[in-house]
């Protein structure tokens, strides 16, 4: 693929089409996922950056928080032919610094499995050694 360009911006939403499109090509959902359970989360969120080149939705991440002193930023994801060319990074870096910029300094993510990498190479990010992420499920 060529060159291509993309802005990242905090706040434009995208439809809920594109977030279902986006998260079935990762195989996150399958046809289950309806745009009703999208439009629920984003409107639930307290931030999203999605990621555009021209006019098509090319990525996207979420942050729930409390809008004080806590956030969590989940569910990264970017079209699989614009993957590896920067756009995770900055959807990531461009949301943790619009949290810092809300007055958010406890700000969390728990990365898959072999996406330490990925996360070690962003800026302002450490692992957290001395916490221990804990999963509640129903039993």
């Amino acid at each position: 693929m060529s060159d291509f360009s993309f802005a990242v911006e905090i706040g434009v939403l995208p439809s809920p089409a594109e977030m279902v499109a986006l998260y079935r090509e990762a195989d996150w959902w399958g046809d289950e996922n309806d745009f009703e359970s999208a439009k629920k989360m984003l409107s639930g969120s307290f931030a999203v950056a999605t990621a555009r080149s021209g006019n098509t939705v090319i990525g996207m991440m979420r942050a729930i928080s409390d809008g004080v002193s806590d956030a969590y930023m989940l569910d990264l994801v970017v079209q699989k032919e614009f993957r590896r060319r920067g756009v995770g990074r900055a959807l990531t870096e461009k949301l943790a610094e619009h949290l810092h910029r809300c007055g958010i300094e406890w700000i969390v993510l728990i990365g898959a499995p072999g996406t330490e990498k990925f996360y070690e190479n962003c800026r302002n990010s450490k692992i957290m050694g001395d916490h221990t992420p804990w999963r509640f499920f129903e039993a």
